[in-house]
């Protein structure tokens, strides 16, 4: 059985989960406003602190999909590891606004929204993503972190 928080004897990580979890927090809403921003636009207003509004028109602070599907995977992992929690978290998060930072879903990849899509059909997780080699986004990339500190 693996569970999100080490066994008893072992090493407590909490307050490195913490930090780990509002460093993507953090990092996403420093890029937030910037995204699809050119290197050249960025070298003549580069990014040194929150700002707001930019790319989405939302108030500094606001963190995108990527943090929000990071927190649905780390809270599905303070369970016992199973894939169904973790595909429900994501449909709560895409239909129901859960983990969001301003109550609503603002942003979503084109294959992240599919592959959740299906999983609110019921299709299984392990099948709810695409097969064709343009249909590997890179969002599963920034969101599995909380991978790191999973223990058996």
């Amino acid at each position: 059985m693996e569970t999100w928080f080490p066994h008893p004897g072992d090493i407590d990580f909490r307050e490195e989960i913490k930090s780990a979890l509002f460093g993507v927090a953090v990092g996403d809403a420093l890029g937030v406003p910037v995204e699809f921003e050119s290197r050249h636009s960025l070298s003549k207003d580069p990014v040194t602190d929150m700002k707001g509004f930019g790319t989405y028109h939302l108030p500094a602070g606001t963190w995108s999909d990527d943090s929000s599907l990071t927190f649905c995977l780390a809270e599905a992992l303070t369970q016992e590891f199973d894939m169904n929690t973790i595909g429900q978290n994501f449909v709560r998060w895409y239909y129901q606004n859960f983990w969001t930072p301003r109550g609503k879903v603002f942003d979503i990849g084109i294959t992240t929204q599919q592959a959740v899509s299906r999983l609110a059909k019921g299709i299984k997780p392990e099948l709810a993503g695409g097969f064709e080699e343009n249909e590997n986004g890179n969002g599963s990339l920034m969101r599995i972190l909380p991978l790191l500190f999973l223990s058996d």
